[in-house]
C-alpha cells in the first residue's frame, strides 16, 4: 500500500491527516525532495511501509516527495516547529541553521564514500550532530543518506575552470555552493530545484551541477546536453527530525523509527549508486554527452580558496578538525 501523498499545499495535507490520524497514535509526516520514482523516495516508502508494520499501526507515515511541503529552507524550518516529523536534507540547507554543516558539502572534501561514512558515523559527526540537536531542536537520525557525485551540465563540455568563465550557473541558496561558482569564475543564480529545468530551458542560468541520477530523472540533459564529469562534490543527504516529536515517543518506538530510517538509508545508497552506474548510457542514448576527459585536479586547485573565504561562517579550527578525522579514516 503506498503512502505517497499527493498534496496541492500544507492546508490540504493538513486536511487529510484528520481524516486519517485516529488509526494510529503517532503521525509522521516525511519530507523528501526527489520525485516519486526516485531512490530517496522508494528508500522513504520503504521506511514507511517498515514502520507501520513493525508499530502495528501505532504509527502512520505519510511520504511527500517533489518538495510537495515547500523547498529545503521551508521544509527544515517545519521541521524546527514541528509541522514535520521527518525530512531528507542537504548539509547544505542545514548550514544556513548551523553553518557548522556548510562544510559537509565542500568541493573535493571526500576521497570516497567510506571516508565520508567513517568520519559523519565518528566523533567529529556526533559532536556536529549533538550541536545541531541542542542549539536548534533537531535531532540528526541518519546523516549517510547517499546523494552522489555532482556533475556539471552545460550546452557546452566543460573541461576546465576556464569553461566557465562568466557562465550563469544555477546555484541552491547555499554559501558553499555560490563561493565555489565565484572561485571558478562562474556567475552563481540561486533557483530552486523544481524550477531549474525551466530556468535552463530559458536561458535564465547556462548550466547547472547536480548527481547524474538527478540530472536523468529531471532531463537536465535535454537542454544542457553536455554532461562534464567533474566529480566535484560528493554529497550524502541527512535525515532530520523533530526532536520534541522524537522524544514524545515511546522507548519501543524510538527504536522502529531509528532503526528502519537507518535500513532505509541503506537502500537509498544502493539504489542511488546503482542509478550512477546505469543511467550514464541511458543519457547518452537520450542524446546527451558524456565528458570523461576533465581535469579534476584544476577544479580542486581552483575551489580551495572557499574554505578560507568561509572561514568565518563556521567555528574556529572546523576544517583542521575535519581535515584531522579525515586523515585518521585513511591512515595510508
Amino acid at each position: 500500500m503506498l503512502r505517497i501523498r499527493p498534496l496541492a499545499g500544507l492546508v490540504a495535507g493538513a486536511a487529510m491527516l484528520v481524516t486519517s490520524a485516529h488509526a494510529a497514535d503517532y503521525t509522521i509526516r516525511f519530507h523528501v525532495s526527489p520525485a516519486p520514482d526516485q531512490p530517496a523516495a522508494l528508500a522513504a516508502e520503504r521506511f514507511a511501509e517498515a514502520v507501520e508494520t513493525r508499530s502495528e499501526g501505532r504509527i502512520e507515515v505519510n511520504v511527500y516527495p517533489s518538495e510537495q511541503l515547500g523547498g529545503e529552507p521551508d521544509a527544515m524550518q517545519n521541521v524546527r516547529i514541528g509541522g514535520i516529523q521527518l525530512a531528507f536534507m542537504s548539509p547544505g540547507a542545514i548550514g544556513n541553521l548551523l553553518p557548522d554543516f556548510l562544510i559537509l558539502n565542500g568541493p573535493f572534501l571526500w576521497k570516497d564514500w567510506e571516508t565520508a561514512q567513517s568520519v559523519l558515523n565518528g566523533p567529529f559527526g556526533e559532536t556536529l550532530f549533538e550541536e545541531l540537536r541542542t542549539q536548534s531542536g533537531i535531532r540528526v537520525l541518519d546523516p549517510l543518506w547517499y546523494w552522489g557525485w555532482r556533475e556539471m551540465t552545460a550546452d557546452k563540455p566543460i573541461r576546465t575552470p576556464a569553461d566557465l568563465q562568466g557562465l550563469k550557473m544555477r546555484s541552491p541558496n547555499i554559501p558553499v555552493f555560490v563561493e565555489m561558482f565565484r572561485a571558478l569564475g562562474a556567475n552563481p543564480t540561486t533557483i530552486n530545484f523544481q524550477e531549474i529545468y525551466s530556468a535552463l530551458q530559458q536561458g535564465v542560468v547556462d548550466g547547472q551541477e547536480n548527481p547524474i541520477p538527478a540530472i536523468w530523472s529531471q532531463r537536465f540533459y535535454e537542454v544542457n546536453p553536455y554532461i562534464s564529469m567533474t566529480n566535484h562534490i560528493l554529497q550524502t543527504n541527512v535525515i532530520i527530525a523533530n526532536e520534541m516529536w522524537f522524544q514524545s515517543l515511546p522507548d519501543d518506538l524510538k527504536t522502529i523509527v531509528e532503526e528502519e530510517i537507518v535500513a532505509a538509508g541503506q537502500y537509498n545508497t544502493e539504489l542511488q549508486m546503482q542509478a550512477e552506474r546505469d543511467l550514464v548510457a541511458q543519457i547518452e542514448a537520450a542524446g546527451g554527452t558524456i565528458v570523461e576527459d576533465v581535469d579534476r585536479e584544476a577544479f580542486r586547485e581552483a575551489t580551495q580558496s572557499i574554505y578560507t573565504t568561509l572561514a568565518d561562517s563556521w567555528t574556529e579550527g572546523l576544517y583542521d578538525r575535519l581535515q584531522d578525522a579525515i586523515a585518521e579514516a585513511n591512515p595510508n
